[in-house]
């Protein structure tokens, strides 16, 4: 008959398979293996730029605290060294010694540079001083001093510190 015949495929062995694939990739492998390494580079560089950003604001972080503690520290010690302290304002005093001979004073300015902390008319740090309060203490022999500095690209960091004199008096 003449529709009796079956039509086989040839034979195909384990080599004939193997050089079949060894001819390559298809377009579609291709196309997917470069989206999923797409994927995987984008997020390993969105990792890169976040972590990036946060070192960059640990390290404004750290060296705005630093300015802050020398700029306190520097205070204090000119405070400790006063015979008397003269508060002017609610961010300004003045230090004089034993003779009354005016030693410093330290104001809260406003100009084009933006808020300033100054000793003497200089400025202490090139950062914004966004508050300096200075308030008498009910015992005539300290202060409390409020320092916040903020960074040009808004870090800010607070102190608080109560500063004794030594053994001297204290004007308001």
């Amino acid at each position: 008959n003449l529709f009796d015949h079956h039509f086989e495929e040839p034979a195909v062995d384990g080599n004939q398979l193997l050089r079949r694939r060894e001819r390559g990739v298809t377009l579609i492998e291709l196309m997917v293996a470069i989206m999923a390494s797409g994927i995987v580079l984008f997020a390993l560089g969105n990792i890169v730029i976040v972590n990036q950003k946060a070192m960059k604001r640990s390290q404004e972080r750290a060296s705005l605290q630093q300015h802050t503690t020398v700029v306190m520290s520097q205070i204090a010690r000119a405070i400790r060294g006063a015979n008397r302290i003269e508060v002017t304002g609610a961010n300004a005093f003045r230090l004089r010694d034993l003779n009354g001979a005016l030693t410093a004073t330290f104001q809260l300015t406003t100009g084009a540079g933006g808020p300033r902390l100054q000793q003497n008319g200089t400025d202490m740090a090139d950062l914004d001083c966004t508050r300096f309060t200075v308030a008498a203490n009910s015992d005539t022999t300290s202060v409390t001093l409020d320092l916040e500095f903020t960074t040009a690209d808004s870090v800010t960091l607070s102190k608080l510190d109560t500063v004794s004199l030594r053994n001297r008096t204290l004007e308001y």
